[in-house]
């Protein structure tokens, strides 16, 4: 890609007393505007976002309680299992809260009992109901 874009501008010039300018040509734009940058490369990918996502990024969460929120959808946390997965060195994959099973993204925010019983501390701080695990 590197390459192409060298070739493109190697190939492109001014003819001499013409007036040389960058030009932003997405979506008709003529300045560039960061977000129509993002919308540019998200394109690809909103064909494939989920409700859920749509639903994440349009609420009124903190920024970044929404970004965890995303890194536990898609296993993006630095978990001990995706560490490993990364190649770095984990003595063990098992979970650091219960020691039960490995330590995923999964099991932390959906399945750990030591982490299930954080999330009913903090209904009841709430005011709800925690049902049972």
């Amino acid at each position: 890609m590197a390459d192409q874009l060298s070739q493109l501008l190697l190939g492109a010039g001014v003819a001499p007393g013409e007036d040389d300018s960058w030009i932003w040509k997405d979506g008709g734009l003529q300045t560039f505007i960061v977000s129509s940058a993002y919308n540019l490369v998200r394109k690809d990918k909103e064909a494939d976002s989920s409700p859920i996502f749509r639903k994440l990024w349009r609420c009124k969460a903190v920024p970044s309680e929404a970004l965890t929120a995303w890194r536990v959808l898609e296993n993006k946390l630095a978990t001990r299992v995706n560490l490993s997965r990364r190649g770095v060195l984990i003595e063990s994959l098992r979970c650091c809260l219960c020691g039960k099973e490995e330590e995923s993204c999964r099991h932390l925010f959906f399945g750990c009992s030591f982490a299930w019983r954080v999330w009913c501390l903090l209904q009841m701080a709430w005011g709800s109901v925690c049902v049972s695990h």
